[in-house]
């Protein structure tokens, strides 16, 4: 399952913004790029630190783009140490996004979950929630999995959110629901950006109804 679409994209645009722009330039525009953050954490929330903390975060993302599974336990520690503000939210989503490449879902989970506890922003715990789910759908959580979606609110998340509940159903092997599901995403726009629910509905369009 691609558990994160676009995740490899978001990292990338992440990478290119720190390159341009420096340590010392609010992290906001960057998790604001793909959708990671979503507008409305780019314009509200600010970091107020930088120095060592900055640098402290360039080094472990820097850990782990090129060590990759090696740099787990660095980048955990620093989101730790870092609990409650954008570094350590960050930087947990990242870790989260090569955990799910490594097949750690476990520590995806622990992650999503820590950064969740963290935030005090609407929209970041949106998006959280949708990811968590899932990394917990990969993980055949499917009932936790629901929990987390339903929590998420927001015309601005419909798309990504019934796209995910068609994800679930599918993963229930419910293709009627899912095909449902699919069509609520399309109809709140998500085939304008994301070829992959299209890819979804011309599958599902192809494959027979449970009982046909």
């Amino acid at each position: 399952m691609d558990v994160y679409s676009t995740e490899e994209q978001q990292i990338e645009a992440i990478k290119r913004w720190w390159q341009e722009y420096g340590k010392a330039i609010i992290l906001g525009s960057a998790i604001g790029l793909a959708g990671l953050f979503g507008w409305r954490y780019y314009q509200t929330h600010q970091l107020e630190t930088r120095g060592a903390d900055a640098e402290a975060f360039e080094q472990v993302s820097q850990d782990l783009a090129t060590q990759g599974s090696a740099a787990f336990d660095r980048v955990a520690a620093f989101v730790s140490e870092n609990q409650g503000n954008s570094y350590g939210e960050l930087a947990a989503l990242l870790l989260a996004a090569e955990a799910v490449k490594a097949n750690d879902l476990a520590l995806a989970q622990q992650q999503l979950e820590q950064a969740l506890a963290g935030t005090q922003d609407a929209a970041l715990a949106n998006t959280v929630r949708l990811r968590l789910a899932r990394v917990l759908i990969a993980g055949e959580q499917l009932d936790a999995a629901q929990s987390r979606l339903d929590e998420v609110t927001g015309d601005a998340f419909a798309s990504q959110k019934h796209e995910i509940q068609g994800d679930l159903y599918l993963a229930r092997q419910q293709p009627a629901e899912a095909r449902a599901a699919y069509e609520q995403a399309r109809a709140a726009g998500g085939v304008n950006e994301n070829p992959a629910l299209t890819l979804k509905l011309d599958n599902l369009a192809a494959r027979p109804a449970q009982g046909e």
